[in-house]
């Protein structure tokens, strides 16, 4: 699910979106930020700013994080140029977290820094994307840091049941 589109900051505006994949062998949630230029020029993005996340329950408590292993090679940055009144989206999440096997009962999330095995449940995902001056980076690169509106979403049994 989407979030609302965040308060624009220099033309540039965004949200998370989160979505749910059923891999062989586990369970984990793709997520990817949308961003919006309502400025009158265009301006450049990096596909891999910095991540502060924090997801919580639907009581509104802090959901412990896992430490799971990372491997894989990964990906080098690139930029993508949002022309005026368009938007653009890419995945943010760290696709490169250790997935556990459906066996434990549990769908990976890992966005920035951290990582979540959640069991069947209601979720809230808060995240800031920080865009910094890059020196290799185009001249037009869009600088600043966007808060993102929350973005609520599910763990069903159905979706952790083992085929």
């Amino acid at each position: 699910m989407a979030g609302g589109w965040s308060k624009a900051i220099n033309g540039l505006s965004g949200h998370l979106l989160v979505e749910f994949e059923d891999l062989d062998p586990g369970l984990r949630h793709a997520v990817y930020i949308e961003l919006r230029n309502g400025s009158l020029n265009p301006f450049a993005v990096t596909n891999q700013p910095q991540i502060q996340s924090a997801l919580f329950d639907s009581a509104g408590k802090p959901v412990r994080t896992s430490g799971l292993w990372v491997s894989g090679p990964l990906p080098s940055p690139q930029w993508a140029q949002i022309p005026r009144d368009a938007y653009i989206g890419f995945r943010i999440d760290m696709q490169t977290v250790g997935m556990p096997t459906r066996e434990y009962g549990a769908a990976l999330m890992a966005v920035g820094s951290m990582s979540w095995m959640l069991p069947a449940g209601e979720y809230v995902l808060k995240a800031t994307v920080v865009f910094t001056a890059e020196k290799d980076g185009p001249e037009n690169q869009w600088v600043g840091e966007l808060e993102l509106p929350p973005c609520t979403f599910s763990v069903t049994q159905e979706m952790l049941a083992v085929h």
